[in-house]
Order: structure tokens, then sequence, then C-alpha cells
């Protein structure tokens, strides 16, 4: 690398990263480079480190943070692209950067020499650290031994082989589900087929065909359209069209001939799971797994699982005779499928609750909602959001804001990207992008968050509306962002969501769901776009007697995923060939309360646990939901919007980050351990 070179790089707005990552002076062609050059300069601090023999908080643990937070801070905007903005170059770039550093890290997790510095400056100052730093100590060490310090040579180069392998095949996974999603649309030169769609939907597929120098109308299999067909479409046949490419995705089932398969990725992601468990001594990766978390044994996880799963079985069965039952004497479906069910449902909700999704959506235009959202937090935790006017953002959908607390300090920034589009990964998401920690002048760096929905965007003739069901999962996503934003702990390790059990950071972000049900909240913002007048009484009640419509089968559906899952991963043979197929049937034996379509790979886009780290812990999504419902339960029995029960939630829960066990601060918060009892009361169980 000649000096000018590296001189361009140290200069390079991913190395010189200031408050914000600089989207619109961000070179692709830079993003490896100015990687490796971190990396580089971050070896060269460890291996000071590793010769130091007087060690203090300032010439160790905060140096090593210092440097890691520069990788940090270049890496994150990387990552955030290879998923909002995928194409060719970046992906290459994302693929480089994700090898090198999972190399790196696995190779300082195994690092002897700096094991041995942390070991003897935690017992030499253990008793004159505050209790935030003795956590970040006691957790750094257990990652070192979670990532085979203690190991021998050869099982280190092994366990260390698998943790490259595993990040590649995990990438590989995923981009793959995004490839095939992308490879499926279908052309209608008229509105004949697609009868019972939306208006609104009608004109974003005829937007789609126009971007595709086509005639007509063009579906895809992007979460909106796809929710869409699966709803309100009148022809079965395209019901059953889109069913089967959506649930093939990643397969050899796809009907779109592609290299997209992720079948041998998921036995080899199996294997090597496996292996890194074996190594460390665990009898499975499901115990591996659970050593970071709330959940004490396998045992415990199955046990909580299975009692929920007797509970939903009992009404999933009764809410199925219902929907058959309709579904033959008013559609004449004498025989129901998978792609009838959200037909049939939202045509049964329609004509015996009075609820159309559609009126319903009317009363939520994106901008109202985001207005109430802010409205809200600001009367429970006293904090006021601001958008901020930028044009350095990765597309014009885009928006930041910033978060002020009553003393009008900055605690926290963050990115709003709402809308689907082509290049985009589904789902809704909240990842970091900056953590908070004390610099050594005593400055704060604000923590900032990417938040990411993938609802319908605004058409030509009308606003951009969410479902209910788009309220809710805009709520989840920001209660996440307002624990990694609100944190008051100064040490990036344990700051924000870093540190919190896998199992309990749910918490916050199913606690803001319950909100999106409260008459008193939604009458902050759900007024209709064209009236402005509220969301009318008789109307609220409606939508609340449709909250547990089919609970039982929806509670069914993530214990299936939940179960399969953890089965999956407790299983502890090395031959992994067709066990997700086999574990999965095995499941379904008990959950499934109509037949699975033989096109049905769900296993080959199953994210979460194949690529997105709920490896083993996709209960974890139930298991806080007990945490939620209860602490929620804490403002039902004061007058609901309240600011002192929010301020408590707010100090003992979102400022508190990983530096305390998950079951401490709810204690804090609580007086006591959780109940499951509030949960079951919402789900309409009890």
């Amino acid at each position: 690398m000649t000096a000018q070179l590296k001189n361009e790089i140290k200069n390079s707005v991913l190395v010189k990263a200031g408050p914000l990552p600089s989207f619109s002076k961000l070179k692709t062609k830079e993003m490896f480079q100015a990687i490796n050059y971190l990396v580089s300069e971050n070896k060269k601090i460890i291996k000071d480190i590793e010769k130091l023999k007087k060690l203090s908080w300032t010439n160790f643990v905060h140096k090593i943070e210092e440097s890691d937070d520069k990788i940090s801070k270049a890496w994150a905007p990387i990552r955030h692209l290879n998923s909002v903005m995928n194409d060719p170059k970046i992906r290459i770039q994302h693929e480089k950067c994700l090898t090198l550093l999972t190399s790196h890290y696995g190779k300082i997790g195994q690092n002897k020499k700096l094991f041995n510095q942390y070991d003897k400056f935690y017992k030499e100052n253990k008793n004159g650290l505050n209790k935030s730093q003795k956590k970040l100590l006691e957790d750094t060490l257990k990652g070192f031994m979670l990532s085979g310090v203690h190991l021998s040579p050869k099982e280190r180069k092994i366990f260390r082989e698998c943790q490259d392998k595993l990040a590649k095949l995990e990438s590989k996974f995923e981009q793959n589900i995004l490839d095939s999603t992308n490879a499926w649309s279908k052309n209608f030169k008229t509105k004949g087929s697609l009868k019972g769609l939306p208006e609104s939907s009608l004109e974003i597929a005829a937007e789609v065909a126009m971007l595709k120098k086509q005639k007509g109308f063009t579906l895809t299999l992007d979460q909106p359209c796809y929710m869409a067909v699966m709803t309100f479409a009148e022809k079965r046949d395209l019901r059953k069209t889109l069913y089967i490419a959506y649930a093939s995705r990643a397969s050899k089932k796809f009907p779109v001939k592609g290299s997209w398969d992720n079948t041998k990725n998921i036995e080899q992601i199996l294997k090597l799971r496996q292996t890194m468990a074996g190594i460390l001594g665990f009898k499975n990766f499901a115990e591996y797994s659970l050593s970071t978390k709330m959940a004490k044994s396998t045992n415990d996880v199955i046990t909580f699982l299975d009692d929920l799963k007797t509970k939903a079985i009992k009404k999933s069965k009764e809410e199925i005779i219902v929907l058959k039952k309709y579904a033959k004497s008013k559609l004449k479906i004498n025989d129901l499928k998978p792609w009838d069910l959200a037909y049939v449902a939202e045509k049964y909700k329609n004509e015996n609750f009075g609820v159309s999704q559609e009126e319903l959506k009317k009363y939520f235009p994106v901008e109202n909602v985001i207005d109430g959202l802010f409205k809200l937090v600001k009367s429970l935790y006293g904090i006021n959001v601001k958008l901020k006017n930028t044009k350095n953002v990765w597309h014009p959908d885009v928006r930041l804001y910033e978060i002020y607390d009553k003393e009008n300090n900055l605690r926290g920034k963050f990115y709003f990207d709402l809308y689907a589009r082509q290049n985009k990964r589904g789902g809704a998401w909240m990842d970091e992008c900056v953590q908070r920690r004390a610099k050594l002048n005593g400055s704060i760096q604000s923590p900032v968050a990417f938040i990411t929905c993938n609802s319908s965007p605004p058409t030509k003739t009308s606003p951009a509306f969410f479902t209910h069901y788009d309220v809710e999962t805009l709520f989840h996503e920001f209660g996440h962002g307002l624990q990694h934003m609100l944190t008051k702990v100064d040490y990036a390790g344990i700051s924000g969501i870093s540190g919190v059990e896998w199992d309990a950071v749910e918490l916050p972000s199913q606690f803001m769901e319950n909100w999106c049900w409260e008459k008193k909240v939604l009458d902050t913002f759900a007024f209709h776009y064209e009236t402005n007048k509220k969301l009318p009484e008789a109307l609220f009640k409606k939508l609340l007697s449709t909250k547990n419509y089919n609970s039982g089968m929806a509670l069914l559906r993530q214990i299936e995923f939940s179960l399969f899952d953890f089965l999956l991963h407790m299983n502890d043979t090395n031959n992994k060939k067709n066990l997700a197929v086999k574990v999965l049937h095995e499941v379904r034996q008990e959950t499934s309360l109509i037949p699975v379509h033989s096109s049905n790979k769900f296993e080959n886009s199953f994210a979460h646990i194949f690529s997105g780290g709920y490896a083993a812990g996709y209960y974890s999504y139930k298991w806080a939901e007990v945490l939620s419902a209860d602490a929620f339960m804490a403002f039902k029995e004061k007058k609901l919007v309240d600011r002192k029960v929010g301020n408590n939630f707010m100090k003992k829960i979102l400022e508190t980050g990983g530096s305390k066990p998950a079951l401490d601060l709810f204690i804090d918060f609580r007086g006591r351990e959780p109940k499951i009892e509030p949960l079951l009361l919402s789900l309409g169980l009890k």
C-alpha cells in the first residue's frame, strides 16, 4: 500500500467517523479498505496492551473500547446498507469486511495474553470498580471462555474455522432469501385477475410495472404486496400462486430457477454450531446459547413452551372450526387451504366485527402515527423528539430525528426508513449505528439507531397509510430504539441493548405494542385522513374486539417456530441431513391445524434463526412477552399514561442497559418477580 493511499484511507469518512455516518460522501470502494485499516490499528493496540506491566482503566479497558468503537462506527453503515440498499458492489464489500471482522474478533476471543491481562486487572481492582465496570469485565471474561480461550491450540483452530465458515454461511442464507424474493414477479395487463385488491395496492402494482417497463400491474413478493393479495384477492388461484412462491423462497421448489437453495446452508450451519458447542463442552448448541440468557436450562424453555402450547391448542381448534364453517357456508370454500386463511379471516372479521383493514387504515396516515408515537413517549418519559433536516441519508424516504430530555440534553438520534422497496431486506428491525459511551474528556458519545420497517409507500394520489399491525410494528421497533438511545450506561459493552440477555431484549419493544390498543393513546393520532375526525368509539370497540381474534392460532404459530428452533438446536447428532425437515414435521404434528402444502419450505427462509441472531433463542419473543405484559400492567394499575410509572420504567429498564441481570432490573421496577397472568389475560387465554 502506498503512503498516499494509506493517507487517503486514514482520512476517509468511515475511518474519520463523526457523530453520524456520512452517507452522502461514503464511497463503496472504500468500505473494505477502511475496515482493514481500523483492524490493523486495533491489532497494534492489543499488541501494546499485551506487554503492559501496569494496567489502568484508561490505558487498558478504555483504550480497547475506543478502538473497537471506531471499527463499530465504520462497520454499522456498511452492514446497514447491505440490508437496505443491497447491490452487487456493496455485497462484495460487505462480504470481505464480514470475513475479516469474524476472523479478527475470533482470534481476539482466543488471545490468551489479552485474556490474562483482563483476568489480572479484574482480580487486582475488583474492590475499586463500580458495579457497571464489574459487570463489563465479568461479561468480557465470560466472552473469552465462550470463544474458546481455554482450549488446546488444535481445538482453538477448529473453533475459529467454524466461526469463519458460519459467518459466511449465515450471510449467504440471508442473501438467498433477498435474491429469490426479488427474482419473482407476475404481471397482469388488466385489473380483472386482481379483483378485491385495495386501490392503494393496485396503484403501487402499477408503479412497479412502470419501473419494470411493463404494462398494467406487477405483483411482487415484497411484504405489503404479498399480504394484500393473501388478505384481499378474490381469485383463489392468485392467492395460491403467491403463497407457493413466498413459501418456497430460497428452496428447490421456488418457481424461478436460480442458485438460491438454502437446504445445504442449513445443514452446514447446524453442523458448525454443534461442533462449536461440543468443543466448549456443551451437549448441544441450545445449551451453549442459554449460557448468556435468562432461562437457566433447556428444560425450562421446553416446559415454558409446552405450557403455552397446551393453552393455545384448545383456543386454536375452536378458531379453525369457526373459519372452516364460515368458508364453506359463505365463501363456497369446502377445503380450507393455507392460502385461504388470511382471506377467510378478513372476510369473517369484516362481517362479524364490522372491521375492515382498509377502512381502519384511513385513520392511520403515517405522519399522524409518527406524531402520536412521539407524543406518547413525551407523556411517559418527558422526552422530545425533533426532526433534523438533512440530505445525508441513503434514500430520499429516510428521515433523521433527535431525542432531547426535559433538561434539553441530547439523548440520542435515530433514522426512520419505513417503506418497502426492491433490494431492501424484508421485515422490521432496530440496529445500532453508534453506541453510547463516555470519552476520556468526560463527554458522552450520543447513541444512534437505525429503525427499519417495510410498510406500503405513498402513491401519486394518496399519502402512506399504516395498517394497525404496521402501527404495532413501528411502536415495537421504536421500543428497541428507546432502550438503545435512552441508556445512561457509559461503557459500550453494556450500554443500550449490549449485554442484555437475549431472552429479555424484547421487553421494551413488546411493551410498546400495548399502547396501540388503548383509546386514550389512539385519540392522540388516529384521525381520518380526509375528515380529520377521531377514530369513532364504535369502530375502536370493534377493533378491540378483534384483539384476540384468532389469537390462539397466532400464538400456536409462534410456538411452532420456537419449538422448531429450540428442538433443532437441542439435537446433538452429527448427521444434519434433512434434520430441519424432520424436526419441523414432528413439531407440526402437534401445532398445524390444517395440512401444510408440499411447496412450503418455511425453514429455508427462517432468517431469524439461520442468519439473524435468534438461534436457539426464538422462544425469547414469548419469554420476554411475560415481562412486557407484566410491566404494562404497572401502568394499567395507575392512570395508564402515568409519568411517575413512566419515569420509573425509564430509570429501571431503559436507562440501565446490560449493567445488571435482566431479572434484577425487572424486580427493581416491579418490586417482585414477573408473573405470567398478565400475558395470559392479554392473549385472551384467561
